[in-house]
């Protein structure tokens, strides 16, 4: 099989486009000493208040900012239009001690974030449980909508954030999670406007507003993300929020020094801060510097297990160093954490089809088209699968032609996105292909022949067989008389 280049699709900071002009923020106020801020510590399981998770106070500002399809080697494709959403969050039992839950509300929200990762419906139930004992209980509702966010059901999702919000208007993480799942949606708008509309209430929270901030980077109002960037910085300048988000800014401009600069800054404030990891192998990755890059998201998974784009750049990457058992373990972990992941599937699809799994690739890369129908790297990817592989339940000829189909789709659905040499080089995986056709066919006639000949040979060697059996043993030999009765003529 010929070593073809394949569409290897990595989570850049690209995204979709808004044309609004953001609404401005108000100043920040002091937070009063009875809101929760970021860094407060973890509670006792035995103890009642809640407090919020402060892991959401930081968001990922290119877990928000969207994604960018490239190839492994060659730009060819266009970036996707909706941005990818940040993870849904980890769980938690904590939020702003304004609400004393019921205990068993309580043991059964405690009893679901231990067995969340392992059994996630058994720990919605806890949870839906938990929250109809106790409706205030914020964090019951929370966790419920974090387990629906993962399962992708949005509705239920949106429900059980806002219903937390509701019980509790200072549960921030909630704030933060409606809007990453109308990121998710493609609803930037809305994003915006729950952001905003808690910020009015709560001008203090830096995370609400770093939130904002990475929404307004998902939808490339740069200026306006780095005026809100700076704006927590001179309140807060050990931000590490800000600094991801600031860097972000930078990394879209092009200005990768800078935003290593910036990121540095963050590493060295939050040494353990898994999204300042993730960040640094973006800007690794525009470099082209991928063995750092592997490197960088390698510790942000260490750090932390449930960012998916970082996953999902992992397996990528180890693709292309043809690791293909490692890159299948990242790239499913990416898509268990976000099912809705189209570009991981289309690295998976990658991952298989190294792995000499052709079924499984196919597998992946339908799911992908499924999930995104303009994921134009799946048509390619299908062509190259079917053109280099026989799958088991493909008919011979009918491999060359659906390696040629998905190929001369790929080649109309990007138009003028391939640059003169790209488009070549399809145009000859097209001619390829019909070569293929041909050369099958010819084959095919070519065994048909030879399966003829074999049958003729075999039905004559059968028929002399049994005309020699016919001959009887008393048969006179070849050669020799017939022995003359006795009293014959001399």
């Amino acid at each position: 099989m010929m070593n073809r280049p394949i569409l290897a699709l990595l989570v850049f900071a690209a995204a979709c486009s808004s044309q609004q002009t953001p609404a401005d923020t108000p100043d920040i106020a002091p937070t009063p000493a009875d809101t929760a801020t970021e860094g407060t510590p973890d509670i006792a399981p035995d103890e009642t208040a809640e407090t919020p998770p402060p892991e959401t106070k930081d968001p990922s500002p290119t877990a928000e900012a969207g994604e960018g399809a490239t190839e492994a080697a060659n730009d060819t494709t266009a970036p996707e239009k909706a941005p990818p959403a940040q993870p849904p969050p980890a769980f938690t039992e904590r939020a702003p001690p304004t609400h004393q839950p019921a205990p068993a509300a309580k043991r059964d929200v405690l009893e679901g974030i231990r067995t969340a990762n392992d059994n996630p419906r058994a720990a919605l139930d806890k949870f839906l449980k938990a929250a109809n004992t106790d409706p205030q209980f914020a964090a019951a509702h929370y966790n419920a909508g974090v387990i629906y966010e993962r399962m992708g059901d949005y509705g239920e999702a949106e429900s059980q954030y806002r219903a937390a919000t509701r019980a509790n208007p200072q549960y921030f993480a909630a704030y933060e999670n409606l809007a990453n799942l109308m990121i998710r949606q493609n609803k930037p708008d809305d994003a915006e406007k729950i952001l905003l509309d808690a910020i009015r209430q709560f001008p203090g929270d830096l995370g609400l507003r770093n939130r904002l901030t990475s929404v307004w980077l998902a939808t490339k109002k740069l200026p306006a993300a780095e005026k809100e960037s700076k704006k927590i910085l001179k309140v807060d300048e050990r931000n590490v929020g800000a600094l991801l988000n600031l860097a972000t800014v930078f990394f879209r401009r092009g200005q990768h020094e800078l935003a290593t600069t910036v990121l540095n800054r963050a590493r060295e404030i939050d040494p353990n801060e898994a999204k300042v990891f993730s960040n640094l192998g973006f800007v690794y990755l525009a470099q082209d510097k991928k063995s750092e890059a592997v490197e960088a998201f390698k510790r942000a998974s260490e750090l932390r297990d449930d960012l998916p784009e970082v996953h999902n750049n992992l397996g990528a990457l180890f693709v292309e160093t043809h690791d293909y058992e490692a890159a299948i373990a990242s790239l499913k972990r990416a898509i268990a954490l976000f099912p809705d992941f189209a570009k991981a599937y289309v690295n998976l699809g990658n991952a298989y089809k190294g792995n000499k799994q052709y079924d499984a690739a196919a597998d992946a890369y339908k799911r992908a088209q499924s999930l995104d129908p303009e994921a134009n790297a799946v048509l390619y990817n299908l062509g190259i699968l079917h053109l280099d592989n026989q799958l088991p339940q493909v008919e011979r000829l009918a491999r060359w032609t659906t390696a040629k189909d998905y190929l001369t789709r790929y080649l109309s659905e990007t138009g003028s996105s391939l640059n003169a040499e790209n488009r070549k080089r399809v145009e000859g995986l097209i001619k390829e292909a019909e070569r293929g056709h041909t050369n099958e066919e010819r084959r095919i006639k070519s065994e048909e022949r030879r399966k003829l000949r074999e049958a003729k040979k075999e039905a004559e060697a059968k028929a002399k067989q049994e005309a020699e059996a016919a001959s009887g043993p008393g048969g006179a030999p070849k050669g020799t008389s017939a022995e003359q009765p006795p009293g014959g003529a001399k």
